[in-house]
């Protein structure tokens, strides 16, 4: 009977326990699951498709809903990545697995760079499954179709459960059927950021030079002179360019400029609702095309400018077409406090 007594308070105790850890009372415990990221794939995605750093401390959540993190690793040639990277990774709980990429060079001199991350991944996840047959589900977060044999042999030689969690967009079909299990990240609404970023579109066009074409590949070099760093740095602008595109806030029309020569124009359009949402009675820019008298090149003025401020870093490459050239400008203005 005594020993009754002592017994309860300590179930009320374990089962009080349990509640803290996010467990059902009277349960024995949680599964653990190992958690692999294709860091590469998501960082890029991540940029490309929402034009922002990923969340580690989300992958982190994504994976406890599933179990006891019992592995958890990420894998890059992190040298090719910003320093607090990894710091976020380690706040997360997640191990940076660091492997350069190995450079060789073709017979024509032009440098190949070749990935040595994901082959590491492919081992670390077989061993494993192997070694550590009580972590039954794994989850990749990758969106690379390239893993379909990988994800194949876990889940149906191996009987372990396979959850892809990638980027929205840049997941292959083919390797969430391989899977069967999918569970996306998650990329919280930017509406505030994205009527910032166009209200800086407005005043990056409102200042160009009479005769001057505002074009994709100079908008995207420009406009970190008009837009908070807080709110959107500049090595993720050229992406955000990119994604108002796709999703029409900013549109592309030929013209001709002040010097007559053909461009592709890009620029706010007037009828979608986040363009009117943050420029209210917004009704399109005007151009004066006349030709200033003091011609200016436009890619010396590019060049120039981005000496002007060592911040200006990508990290992604993105590419986009060569749209500005022939476009002008004056000294005056390139030197006259307008950036």
């Amino acid at each position: 009977m005594v020993q009754g007594d002592t017994g309860a308070p300590a179930a009320n105790a374990a089962q009080a326990l349990d509640g803290v850890n996010g467990l059902q009372p009277g349960s024995s415990g949680r599964g653990e699951v190992a958690a692999f990221v294709d860091f590469e794939n998501i960082r890029y995605s991540s940029i490309n498709s929402f034009g922002r750093e990923p969340d580690p401390l989300a992958w982190r959540d994504k994976a406890l809903k599933y179990g006891l993190m019992a592995v958890a690793r990420a894998y890059a040639d992190f040298d090719q990545h910003p320093p607090p990277v990894r710091m976020r990774l380690d706040v997360a709980g997640f191990e940076a697995q660091h492997y350069p990429a190995k450079r060789t060079s073709d017979g024509s001199g032009r440098e190949k760079i070749q990935s040595r991350a994901d082959l590491n991944f492919v081992i670390d996840v077989i061993n494993t499954a192997l070694t550590r047959p009580d972590i039954e589900t794994f989850l990749l977060f990758t969106g690379d179709k390239d893993f379909i044999r990988l994800v194949t042999t876990l889940r149906n030689r191996l009987g372990k459960k396979v959850v892809i969690c990638g980027v929205p967009g840049s997941i292959s079909p083919d390797l969430v059927v391989a899977a069967g299990a999918e569970d996306t990240l998650q990329f919280a609404q930017s509406a505030d950021v994205d009527r910032q970023v166009i209200q800086a579109i407005d005043a990056y066009v409102r200042q160009l030079h009479d005769g001057f074409v505002p074009t994709q590949s100079h908008m995207s070099r420009t406009l970190w002179r008009f837009v908070d760093r807080a709110i959107l740095p500049s090595e993720h602008i050229e992406a955000k360019v990119m994604e108002f595109l796709r999703k029409g806030i900013l549109t592309k029309r030929q013209t001709i400029n002040g010097q007559g020569q053909e461009l592709v124009m890009t620029e706010l359009s007037p009828v979608h609702p986040l363009v009117l949402d943050a420029l209210p009675g917004f009704v399109g820019h005007s151009f004066d095309f006349e030709a200033p008298q003091d011609d200016y090149d436009d890619k010396e003025y590019e060049e120039e400018a981005e000496d002007e401020d060592d911040t200006f870093q990508a990290d992604v490459v993105l590419g986009g077409d060569d749209d500005n050239r022939g476009n002008l400008i004056a000294p005056a203005d390139a030197r006259g406090g307008r950036f």
